[in-house]
């Protein structure tokens, strides 16, 4: 059973990322026991509260290192993240043959804070220091005690300066954090759009009456938390799901059509419980597939593990089929930021 939990919204702004150390590998040695709360998941859930605020107010740039490790496998990039209070963000990566891990800004998104503090228990932990900052630290933890999250919150400017997440196993998967950050400024935030084109998105319930599948809620604590309808082309329709757990986000993209035989450059053909998919690891990880009457792309920087049970609690074919194979990832680019959700 979730937890209900009452979000407290902070006064001001007050966290920071400090000088980066070398990421370690998740082989590294971290507590993975919950120490004795130093101060209350009331103050913990605060300093993120203060966090978004302070993420969408402020104006800043700054070089990121971001690193990614799934079983033996492990990527890294440098990015460059400049936000503007009324203008909104923008990440310059290198160009890659293969998808660079998916960078975070310093904005912490206010509205996966009740996921986060309903799947985890927050503590905050000792100050720490980033990018040559002083830093509250909070962490969250799994109910079995497993470290989950770590964030390291600016505590001059209030900006999320780091991010560490966790698998169930108390593994590192993800790190991100700045080398160096200049805050230039402070704004009124622009509100974001209600949806594609500035066109407020159908509920849920709209959605499932004109015959789309939307499911709630997948395994592993993931709520649904975002749903938008796109049209790339005439004809075209495109489901845009998004669901998170407060610390990873699954991008589940929804179109017609069936599945060629072939897979894509890049997929490698596996299968889910005897039923056939295409998946191409890294981080994120995606995986396609053909499922009642739909081609199906899952997007996730969650754990292969929480991937492959949401795969299964999804419409699949027992086989693919012979014909049209649909514009895969039309659009997705756009929307991976949905990806991180402290981003």
């Amino acid at each position: 059973m979730r937890r209900r939990v009452v979000l407290v919204v902070a006064v001001g702004a007050g966290v920071a990322f400090g000088p980066v150390q070398v990421l370690a590998s998740p082989a590294a040695s971290t507590s993975t026991a919950a120490p004795a709360s130093v101060r209350s998941e009331l103050e913990a859930i605060a300093l993120l509260e203060a966090a978004a605020l302070a993420g969408r107010s402020l104006t800043y740039s700054g070089t990121q290192y971001v690193a990614t490790w799934s079983g033996t496998d492990s990527d890294s990039a440098l990015a460059e993240v400049a936000h503007d209070a009324e203008g909104g963000s923008v990440v310059t990566t290198p160009v890659s043959a293969a998808a660079p891990p998916v960078p975070m800004t310093a904005t912490v998104d206010r509205r996966l804070l009740g996921l986060l503090a309903a799947s985890y228990d927050l503590v905050v932990a000792a100050p720490g220091r980033c990018a040559g900052r002083t830093a509250d630290v909070v962490e969250a933890y799994r109910p079995e005690g497993m470290l989950a999250g770590r964030f390291w919150l600016d505590k001059d400017s209030g900006l999320l300066l780091r991010r560490e997440v966790f698998d169930e196993a108390g593994r590192r998967i993800r790190s991100s954090a700045f080398l160096d950050l200049q805050v230039t400024g402070a704004g009124s935030p622009t509100p974001a759009p209600p949806g594609p084109a500035g066109k407020a998105s159908p509920s849920p319930e709209q959605l499932r009456a004109d015959g789309w599948q939307v499911p709630p809620d997948l395994p592993a604590g993931f709520e649904l938390f975002d749903a938008r309808l796109s049209v790339p082309v005439p004809g075209e329709q495109v489901l845009h799901l998004a669901y998170s757990d407060g610390l990873s986000t699954l991008s589940l993209f929804a179109q017609g059509g069936r599945l060629g035989t072939e897979p894509p450059a890049g997929f490698t053909a596996e299968q889910v419980e005897s039923r056939p998919v295409w998946v191409r690891s890294g981080a994120p990880e995606r995986v396609v597939w053909s499922g009642g009457g739909r081609v199906w792309t899952l997007v996730s920087d969650a754990s292969p593990q929480t991937v492959r049970a949401a795969v299964e609690a999804l419409p699949r074919d027992p086989a693919p089929q012979q014909g049209l194979v649909p514009r895969l990832g039309r659009g997705a680019s756009r929307m991976l930021g949905m990806l991180n959700p402290f981003g």
